[in-house]
Protein backbone atom coordinates (compact mmCIF):
# COMPACT_ATOMS: atom_id res chain seq x y z
CA UNK A 1 0.00 0.00 0.00
CA UNK A 2 2.73 2.35 0.46
CA UNK A 3 4.62 1.69 -3.00
CA UNK A 4 0.83 2.49 -4.52
CA UNK A 5 1.13 5.78 -2.32
CA UNK A 6 4.47 6.88 -2.95
CA UNK A 7 4.02 5.60 -6.81
CA UNK A 8 0.77 8.32 -6.86
CA UNK A 9 2.78 11.01 -5.33
CA UNK A 10 5.34 10.73 -7.81
CA UNK A 11 3.13 10.59 -10.32
CA UNK A 12 0.86 13.55 -9.29
CA UNK A 13 4.15 15.35 -8.94
CA UNK A 14 5.69 14.54 -11.98
CA UNK A 15 2.44 16.30 -13.65
CA UNK A 16 2.68 19.22 -11.46
CA UNK A 17 6.37 20.12 -12.64
CA UNK A 18 5.22 19.36 -16.68
CA UNK A 19 1.94 21.64 -16.28
CA UNK A 20 4.22 24.45 -14.52
CA UNK A 21 6.95 24.10 -17.25
CA UNK A 22 4.46 24.57 -19.79
CA UNK A 23 2.98 27.45 -18.13
CA UNK A 24 6.75 28.35 -17.73
CA UNK A 25 7.21 27.60 -21.84
CA UNK A 26 3.84 29.87 -22.65
CA UNK A 27 5.39 32.49 -20.61
CA UNK A 28 8.94 32.69 -22.30
CA UNK A 29 6.86 32.24 -26.01
CA UNK A 30 4.51 34.98 -25.20
CA UNK A 31 8.48 37.22 -23.55
CA UNK A 32 9.51 36.14 -27.42
CA UNK A 33 6.64 37.13 -29.75
CA UNK A 34 6.46 40.37 -27.79
CA UNK A 35 9.94 41.30 -28.21
CA UNK A 36 9.91 40.40 -31.89
CA UNK A 37 6.66 41.81 -32.29
CA UNK A 38 8.29 45.36 -31.25
CA UNK A 39 11.22 44.74 -32.78
CA UNK A 40 9.49 44.32 -36.53
CA UNK A 41 7.19 47.05 -35.67
CA UNK A 42 10.26 49.29 -34.87
CA UNK A 43 11.84 48.32 -38.09
CA UNK A 44 8.60 49.21 -40.05
CA UNK A 45 8.10 52.53 -38.74
CA UNK A 46 11.40 53.69 -39.15
CA UNK A 47 11.65 52.95 -42.89
CA UNK A 48 8.37 55.55 -42.81
CA UNK A 49 8.67 59.11 -43.40
CA UNK A 50 7.59 61.36 -40.52
CA UNK A 51 5.70 64.19 -42.88
CA UNK A 52 3.75 60.97 -44.12
CA UNK A 53 -0.47 61.18 -42.76
CA UNK A 54 -1.03 57.26 -43.86
CA UNK A 55 0.39 54.40 -44.99
CA UNK A 56 0.45 53.49 -48.48
CA UNK A 57 -1.21 50.40 -49.97
CA UNK A 58 2.41 48.36 -49.72
CA UNK A 59 3.27 49.96 -46.62
CA UNK A 60 -0.27 48.70 -45.21
CA UNK A 61 -0.05 45.55 -46.30
CA UNK A 62 3.76 45.04 -44.62
CA UNK A 63 2.07 46.42 -41.11
CA UNK A 64 -1.10 44.07 -41.35
CA UNK A 65 1.54 40.92 -42.12
CA UNK A 66 3.26 41.60 -38.79
CA UNK A 67 0.63 42.62 -37.32
CA UNK A 68 -1.12 38.74 -38.55
CA UNK A 69 2.33 37.09 -37.76
CA UNK A 70 2.17 38.28 -34.25
CA UNK A 71 -1.43 37.45 -33.93
CA UNK A 72 -0.55 33.68 -35.97
CA UNK A 73 2.29 33.44 -33.61
CA UNK A 74 0.05 34.31 -29.73
CA UNK A 75 -2.42 31.55 -31.18
CA UNK A 76 0.04 28.74 -31.61
CA UNK A 77 1.80 29.30 -28.68
CA UNK A 78 -1.64 29.26 -26.28
CA UNK A 79 -2.82 26.30 -28.62
CA UNK A 80 0.56 24.30 -27.70
CA UNK A 81 0.22 25.17 -24.12
CA UNK A 82 -3.52 24.82 -24.31
CA UNK A 83 -3.96 22.46 -21.29
CA UNK A 84 -1.47 24.06 -18.75
CA UNK A 85 -3.43 27.57 -18.88
CA UNK A 86 -5.97 28.71 -17.03
CA UNK A 87 -9.35 28.33 -17.84
CA UNK A 88 -9.76 31.87 -19.37
CA UNK A 89 -6.75 31.46 -21.60
CA UNK A 90 -7.32 27.37 -22.07
CA UNK A 91 -10.37 28.13 -23.80
CA UNK A 92 -8.87 31.30 -26.84
CA UNK A 93 -9.88 30.90 -30.53
CA UNK A 94 -8.08 32.56 -33.24
CA UNK A 95 -10.75 34.29 -33.18
CA UNK A 96 -10.34 35.73 -29.93
CA UNK A 97 -6.77 36.44 -29.97
CA UNK A 98 -7.49 38.33 -33.16
CA UNK A 99 -10.03 40.41 -31.97
CA UNK A 100 -7.55 40.80 -28.84
CA UNK A 101 -4.81 42.25 -31.22
CA UNK A 102 -6.93 44.50 -33.45
CA UNK A 103 -8.52 46.13 -30.22
CA UNK A 104 -5.02 47.00 -29.08
CA UNK A 105 -4.41 50.83 -28.14
CA UNK A 106 -1.66 50.84 -30.69
CA UNK A 107 -4.25 49.66 -33.45
CA UNK A 108 -6.60 52.03 -32.70
CA UNK A 109 -4.85 54.79 -32.91
CA UNK A 110 -3.87 53.81 -36.60
CA UNK A 111 -7.22 53.61 -37.58
CA UNK A 112 -7.45 57.76 -37.72
CA UNK A 113 -4.79 56.98 -40.24
CA UNK A 114 -6.68 54.90 -42.35
CA UNK A 115 -4.74 51.79 -40.98
CA UNK A 116 -7.24 48.89 -40.74
CA UNK A 117 -5.56 45.17 -40.90
CA UNK A 118 -8.01 42.15 -41.15
CA UNK A 119 -6.80 39.23 -39.53
CA UNK A 120 -7.91 35.60 -40.62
Amino acid sequence: MKKIVALACVVLGSFSVVQAASVEQYVMAVEKINENYKKDTRNFFVTLDSMQRGFSAAQQEKFCGIVAQYAQDLYVAADKNRSALDLKYANLTKQDVNQQVLSAKEMQMLKQYNVQCTLN
